[in-house]
């Protein structure tokens, strides 16, 4: 067995190239869906899929370091996790076995292959507030969809510059619609919300957030910063049009008196 060692303690003139994240993140995705088990990008990999077209503007950002991808990041379902460990195996990884005793049902870490690390999430990000992905992952044929990467950045109470400009990048290129072809469903992200005032409370001062943050960037147009502007604000308004539920109203008494998002976690 190989020592499992940090992407950033890999040196630059021995790390894979971009493009071998962006094939690789495929290849793993159908060698599972050829072996029963439904996984699905997340992060900066899935925005590269989406918006193929807009790369060089997210490379503008200064999102990126210099090895570029660190990681692959996917979200799977708990069903399968059982049969990760096996399936990751068969197609040329190793499972960290330090991760797996701690946290095998939630999360696994797989190195050793193409690329230098592989982050599988089952059924849900549970960090500041919860993302649950029952029954979306087989909404993109790659991805988890635009409105889930939308909800783990707005989940994020101390968020900071480089999630700031995933939203913004998010407001720049993606469609706003109803449903989650291609698109980023509003629907869904203001009825999540409307079920859970932590999170809403959480998302929409960070949309108040990205509208400040927009004009610090440099890389935004004026034309872009002011996109970014109107779809905060189209979504605010959708998020707040949203009727909410009794456990929603009776939460939003407490306000900020009580902590209202999870503080127990380490970043992803």
């Amino acid at each position: 067995m190989s020592e499992f060692v940090l992407p950033k303690d890999i040196p630059l003139d021995r790390y894979p190239k971009p493009e071998v994240f962006l094939s690789e993140g495929k290849r793993i995705v159908e060698a599972a869906q050829q072996a029963g088990v439904i996984m699905r990008v997340m992060g900066p990999l899935a925005l590269h899929y989406y918006f193929p077209d807009m790369v060089d503007l997210y490379a503008k950002l200064e999102r990126l370091g210099e090895r570029y991808f660190t990681d692959i990041d996917y979200a799977a379902y708990g069903k399968s996790a059982g049969k990760m460990k096996g399936f990751m195996e068969g197609i040329g990884y190793e499972c960290d076995l330090g991760t797996l005793m701690s946290s095998g049902k939630t999360r696994h870490i797989y190195y050793g292959g193409a690329v230098p690390m592989i982050d599988v999430f089952f059924d849900k990000l549970d960090y500041c507030h919860e993302v649950n992905y029952k029954d979306r992952l087989e909404l993109d044929d790659y991805c988890v969809t635009l409105a889930d990467i939308m909800l783990q950045k707005l989940q994020i109470w101390e968020i900071n510059d480089k999630d700031l400009k995933d939203i913004e990048y998010l407001f720049v290129t993606a469609e706003i619609g109803e449903d989650d072809h291609k698109k980023m469903n509003q629907t869904y992200v203001a009825q999540r919300l409307a079920d859970d005032w932590g999170f809403w409370y959480t998302a929409t001062t960070n949309l108040g957030r990205v509208k400040e943050h927009a004009d610090t960037v440099a890389a935004l147009s004026p034309e872009q910063k002011a996109k970014v502007k109107q779809v905060a604000d189209q979504m605010l308004a959708r998020i707040e049009s949203e009727p909410k539920t009794k456990g929603w109203n009776k939460r939003a008494k407490k306000g900020t008196s009580k902590i209202w998002y999870n503080q127990n976690f380490s970043d992803w």
